[in-house]
């Protein structure tokens, strides 16, 4: 009775599916029907974790899991691929146009749902496809299968990846690629600005000189977002040859008279609504808010480790739930040399 106060069309499947397992198919039908016939729009930030993607791909999964689905809301299936690629389409314009990466950011919700979706559509579906994969000289052939995935390497890749598949189309083919960037990602800070620099035990900030093993250095990180944030995600890689400290385990009373940027170390907790940080063995992370306009201070300890010059790479921060909004940061160094004692 109270279905038409949700604001999305998700939470009407899970009530249609409930009702269907207390054996109410009626109101079953009803509560599934209405909610692919909403039409209503989905606010920008719900506090939800979800997105239109999200909930539209797991509103098909779930039906057809359950064996609710009709050829209409399979539809939407269609409707999905073709916004996505609009919307691939229309950052790569945007990428040659202001800059930036040209691609679309899903986040790790909606990956998730329109992995569920392409397991119920496989599972459900009787197509299989057989083939022959051909590796530079080498050939091998694949028994019909409802899907099939191979990984390559850079040298099979450098040999040359022929794949000659056979069934009955459509046949549908995905690739991803994963590597290392020979360059760092060009600053982008047009959604969410984020600086590092790095300062000396005292707050002073740090002349780029030589590390010596045992010494320490505090690295600041400044975050400006233009709208606001509830869910962003910091995530500072480390150099090689440093290690983090956490700044928790230290006296408290060490950094009362040590001032980065007009804040006290003691009291640098007031200085961003950090909800949750990690000091892992490559990289810091955070979960924060920010609020539109406002800077954010966040600060952690590092100490040189192992002797050797290595590359600074760049602090990055994302919505996790809108991954489209998102900022590649500034360093106050490029490279860190760390010597022996």
């Amino acid at each position: 009775n109270e279905r038409q106060k949700s604001l999305t069309a998700l939470p009407l499947v899970h009530l249609g599916i409930a009702l269907k397992l207390m054996g109410d198919q009626p109101r079953a039908e009803k509560a599934v029907e209405e909610a692919f016939a909403k039409t209503v729009q989905r606010p920008r930030w719900l506090g939800d974790y979800g997105s239109k993607l999200r909930d539209t791909a797991l509103m098909v999964a779930l039906v057809e899991k359950n064996g609710m689905g009709k050829p209409e809301y399979a539809a939407r299936v269609f409707e999905l691929a073709r916004s996505l690629k609009t919307d691939q389409r229309e950052a790569e314009q945007n990428q040659s146009r202001w800059g930036g990466s040209g691609r679309i950011y899903l986040s790790t919700q909606e990956q998730v749902a329109i992995g569920r979706l392409g397991k119920v559509l496989i599972n459900d579906g009787d197509a299989l496809v057989s083939g022959t994969l051909a590796v530079g000289a080498e050939s091998s052939s694949f028994e019909p299968d409802r899907i099939w995935s191979r990984s390559f390497t850079a040298a099979d890749l450098r040999a040359g990846v022929r794949l000659t598949p056979q069934g009955t189309p459509p046949l549908y083919l995905s690739t991803d690629i994963a590597g290392v960037p020979r360059t760092p990602p060009e600053v982008d800070d047009s959604k969410v600005a984020i600086q590092r620099t790095f300062y000396t035990l005292d707050g002073k900030p740090w002349v780029a000189a030589p590390l010596r093993e045992g010494d320490a250095l505090i690295v600041g990180l400044k975050l400006e977002a233009r709208e606001t944030m509830p869910d962003a995600i910091l995530v500072d890689l480390l150099p090689g040859g440093l290690e983090i400290e956490n700044f928790n385990l230290t006296d408290s009373k060490q950094w009362a008279d040590v001032v980065v940027n007009g804040i006290t170390l003691s009291d640098r907790s007031n200085a961003a609504e950090v909800q949750h940080e990690e000091f892992r063995d490559d990289r810091y992370v955070a979960a924060l808010k920010l609020n539109q306009g406002q800077e954010a201070h966040v600060f952690y300890l590092v100490r040189a480790v192992s002797p050797g010059t290595y590359l600074v790479p760049p602090p990055l921060v994302e919505d996790m739930y809108r991954p489209e909004i998102r900022g590649v940061g500034r360093s106050s160094v490029k490279s860190i040399k760390v010597v022996q004692p």
